[in-house]
């Protein structure tokens, strides 16, 4: 497989931060996962750099290696080849030198490349294509390794949090030939994400009780916990990958709890505690009253907003993560520690019922 590094190429595409990609093409052979990695470190790509993959398959364990490689750099993966504008690159006239984007196949081996993005685009004219992994030849010795093969892919799919029902997918096709997926049956596997996952939300307990809601977007990776500390009441608490604006995101002067879309705003900027963490993220961090819980709790979407000021018209933080996913989870932790004497009169999202009397 063969790998090519695009940076942005003039001053204004290094200032805006973006225009970077990798091209992945060819058919993978042993030691490309080594090359994949070599080339990385001489390259040194930026987190959330799309790799565009143009492959009709290869080695499968070399293919789990780059898919794990595209993961630890949180690399997004896409089909295809995206390549500088041939009649445009020597025109520094502009601010931004064009790119163009060629269809591609993504095949056999090169299907576990591709779930190693954290993003995962399916562009439309693209073609992927699955079958079951097996060694041709049936002696014993090649059903045993057969086996062990089938075992790694399993786990690898797993640890790349997709569904097992894609390598059921895959599984049902005869290793000699090749089924086509469309965009529908990628989504419906999560094997496509577009520019954003679904909410994750999971009920966690490590020094207190919360709700966790996670995600990955354009705009990074981002976590949002609701919970309960014993002696000290409910909180909130949000994970912010900065993407390079840290600073902003700690003296903006506007912190808001944002519910349901854009209906309900809890301003949170003279009391929440704003802290970088490891070079990457933004904790916001604030004790909320029980009133403030309630309507977390029996929103349909929460999100964060931090803006220089209340005109401002766009802000860093959270867009709303839907809380569908995580209704009973919230709802839970918020009717297990809220006061038996809370007025009933509070607050609750308009089109979500109030919760169910206390049997």
């Amino acid at each position: 497989m063969q790998f090519e590094f695009t940076n942005p190429q003039t001053d204004f595409e290094r200032a805006i931060g973006g225009s970077f990609s990798i091209n992945a093409f060819g058919s993978i052979h042993v030691g490309d996962g080594l090359k994949f990695r070599e080339f990385l470190n001489r390259s040194a790509p930026p987190s959330r750099t799309t790799v565009y993959i143009d492959s009709t398959g290869g080695n499968v364990d070399e293919a789990m290696v780059i898919g794990r490689a595209i993961r630890d750099r949180w690399f997004s993966t896409s089909i295809g080849k995206y390549l500088l504008d041939p009649n445009e690159i020597s025109n520094v006239s502009h601010l931004m030198v064009p790119r163009v984007w060629l269809p591609g196949k993504c095949m056999s081996a090169a299907t576990l490349v591709f779930i190693g993005g954290k993003l995962r685009y399916f562009p439309q004219g693209s073609e992927f294509g699955v079958h079951q992994f097996s060694f041709k030849n049936p002696s014993p010795d090649n059903v045993s390794q057969s086996q062990v093969l089938s075992a790694k892919i399993a786990r690898y799919i797993a640890d790349m949090g997709i569904s097992p029902d894609f390598l059921e997918f895959s599984s049902s096709v005869r290793s000699d030939t090749i089924l086509l997926a469309n965009e529908n049956n990628l989504k419906v596997l999560g094997v496509a994400t577009g520019g954003e996952t679904d909410v994750d939300w999971t009920v966690q307990a490590r020094g207190m009780i919360y709700a966790r809601g996670e995600r990955d977007s354009l705009y990074g990776h981002h976590k949002i916990l609701f919970g309960y500390i014993k002696g000290s009441g409910f909180i909130f608490w949000a994970v912010i990958e900065a993407q390079g604006r840290e600073d902003q995101m700690i003296s903006f002067e506007l912190v808001e709890i944002v519910l349901n879309g854009e209906e309900k705003r809890i301003d949170i900027s003279d009391r929440c505690a704003r802290v970088p963490s490891g070079g990457i993220y933004v904790n916001v961090f604030v004790k909320i009253t029980e009133t403030e819980a309630r309507a977390i709790a029996y929103s349909t979407s929460v999100g964060v907003h931090i803006r220089f000021s209340s005109d401002a018209p766009v802000f860093l933080g959270i867009a709303a993560m839907t809380t569908a996913g995580g209704t009973e989870q919230l709802e839970t932790i918020y009717n297990a520690f809220s006061a038996d004497d809370l007025d009933e009169s509070l607050p609750i999202a308009e089109d979500r019922p109030p919760p169910p009397p206390a049997e």
